[in-house]
């Protein structure tokens, strides 16, 4: 089911800014651009403009229309950072980077089994990274991948960096490509090991994200899990992963 057609314009500018091609400060498209450009009503684009204002991305301000904010929170989904890699080749945005923490094969366990829709114990790939800005950790994370997976795209199973994003590698080397998307939130309070992964002082609330990335036969590519710190915007939803 489509999303209503203000979320897709709320979405399609949220992915802009995470992308970095709208930065702070930036004018966002004229009312009058963004009406004609999506072929919507003023109303339609006004409902999507307030749902941005509403998760403090944007700012109003009189005569230059709606601003990107300074310093926004901005949680990035798996689904936008494909987009990322698809557009510029690298996964992350200027002044992003990722320090891989591991990378091996381990059993699946019930969650990541279900994700994958394998056996629980079936041999997978699990590698964990922590995503910095600058000196700051703005996330810590989890992917996993199914055996056979693995063995088109061996460098899952290495300690080291993939610049295009593990999706968008696996994509490359299975030929098989990210159709559709599913992701689930939820809030929680952070673990001791994750306190000291994101230099929280405790107790500290984080979100976790949850996301499948499915290809067009509806079989599962990567299941991947995703904590930030609290403060950054999240939100639920299925999405296109196709463009």
């Amino acid at each position: 089911m489509a999303l209503p057609k203000y979320d897709q314009i709320a979405g399609d500018l949220r992915g802009r800014m995470v992308r970095g091609e709208l930065a702070a400060g930036q004018s966002l498209p004229s009312e009058r651009e963004l009406t004609e450009r999506w072929n919507v009503s003023r109303s339609t684009v006004v409902k999507a403009l307030d749902v941005l204002r509403q998760e403090g991305l944007v700012e109003t301000r009189q005569g230059t229309g709606s601003i990107v904010k300074e310093r926004t929170p901005l949680a990035r989904t798996a689904g936008e950072r494909y987009a990322t890699s698809i557009a510029t080749g690298n996964i992350y945005t200027a002044g992003e980077y990722a320090e891989i923490v591991s990378a091996e094969m381990v059993a699946a366990p019930q969650e990541v089994a279900t994700g994958l829709g394998i056996e629980v114990g079936e041999n997978v790939v699990r590698r964990h990274r922590v995503t910095f800005e600058g000196e700051t950790p703005t996330a810590t994370s989890f992917s996993w991948f199914a055996a056979d997976v693995a063995e088109a795209a061996p460098r899952l199973l290495r300690r080291e960096r993939i610049r295009e994003g593990t999706t968008r590698y696996v994509e490359l080397q299975t030929q098989r490509r990210p159709h559709t998307g599913r992701d689930w939130w939820t809030s929680r309070l952070a673990t001791d090991e994750e306190l000291g992964l994101l230099r929280l002082d405790g107790p500290a609330a984080v979100a976790e994200a949850r996301h499948v990335a499915y290809d067009a036969e509806g079989r599962a590519l990567t299941y991947e899990v995703g904590i930030t710190p609290s403060g950054r915007w999240s939100r639920t939803e299925e999405y296109s992963m196709t463009s």
